[in-house]
């Protein structure tokens, strides 16, 4: 089972207590699934199709919870241009038909279709979750929490993207959108964005998965920073040492070296015979034991007593 069929299941497990985010949820999978249409003599229809079982489930159950209306369910097998089994859920004009449309904010004061969500129907924050939830129930995508980012939500209409980019934003939330293949979609490519999104929705197993996956990443990335540090540390370490080294053999093949001072004879053996000590370990090895700056300054007077000519080139 896909990512995205693991987090529908999980939504359309979710049973809204109020009556008010029954209809906001119904409503918003009507709005991004649904179709208005005239059978010729037979009067309106309504009809819905989806190809997961559990969101035509979540449909056929919040209908009969809010309202008494005559209501089928039909497997229809697709030939083209997709195959595979679809859901359509059918309601035939019956006594009460406009009325409950129009509840739904599917059908205005005047029978005409809703472009969009009426407002009155998320006037409430546990509403717009409820939407958000049927929104993405009816054409939602999301991507596996272990890879590239992506949550995404198809509507047929620019009214209706814009309406749902603003139940988004009220969440906190900061989708963007495109035209793609004559829809409209809203996307989000943030982590935190979705992680929030699947929370509010009432996903909640599959917040998880992506709060860990976020946990992991961000151990991961401190490891490869702390290791890449250590790993630059070393380099420099290394390159420092080696010039140091490479002074102090000129300066005994000058013999410079017999000529100076005890403390500074003492610091150029000390590095001949330790050359992956830092500047700090050198001066814990020295009699008296000397701080890391003490040692930096007699590297110095060191390496001043080597003619320019002979310096060796730094590589740093």
């Amino acid at each position: 089972m896909s990512n995205v069929q693991k987090v529908k299941d999980e939504l359309a497990h979710v049973q809204p207590s109020r009556r008010c985010c029954k209809v906001a949820e119904l409503s918003a999978l009507l709005h991004t699934d649904g179709t208005f249409t005239i059978r010729g003599r037979e009067g309106h229809l309504f009809a819905t199709e989806s190809s997961s079982p559990g969101t035509a489930r979540k449909i056929y159950s919040l209908f009969l919870s809010i309202f008494s209306v005559e209501t089928s369910v039909l497997k229809v097998t697709r030939s083209t241009p997709r195959r595979g089994n679809v859901y359509r859920l059918e309601i035939p004009e019956q006594p009460g038909f406009h009325q409950v449309l129009n509840e739904l904010g599917v059908l205005d004061s005047h029978l005409s279709p809703e472009p969009t969500l009426p407002s009155r129907i998320v006037r409430n924050d546990c509403c717009v979750s409820a939407a958000l939830r049927g929104a993405f129930l009816g054409g939602g995508y999301v991507s596996e929490p272990y890879g590239p980012a992506d949550l995404e939500i198809s509507f047929s209409t620019q009214p209706a993207c814009l309406s749902f980019e603003e139940l988004m934003r009220r969440k906190s939330l900061s989708p963007r959108k495109r035209e793609r293949r004559g829809h409209w979609v809203l996307y989000m490519k943030r982590r935190s964005d979705i992680s929030s999104f699947l929370a509010a929705t009432g996903a909640h197993e599959a917040h998880l998965a992506w709060e860990s996956q976020a946990i992991m990443n961000a151990t991961r990335n401190s490891v490869n920073r702390l290791v890449n540090c250590d790993a630059a540390n070393a380099g420099r370490l290394a390159q420092a040492s080696s010039r140091q080294r490479e002074i102090l053999r000129r300066l005994e093949e000058m013999g410079a070296l017999e000529r100076a001072d005890e403390k500074l004879k003492e610091l150029a053996l000390t590095r001949l015979a330790n050359p992956q000590a830092s500047l700090s370990e050198l001066g814990k090895m020295l009699e008296p034991p000397v701080s890391k700056s003490v040692v930096q300054g007699r590297m110095a007077r060191l390496e001043r007593m080597l003619p320019p000519e002979e310096k060796p080139v730094d590589h740093r």
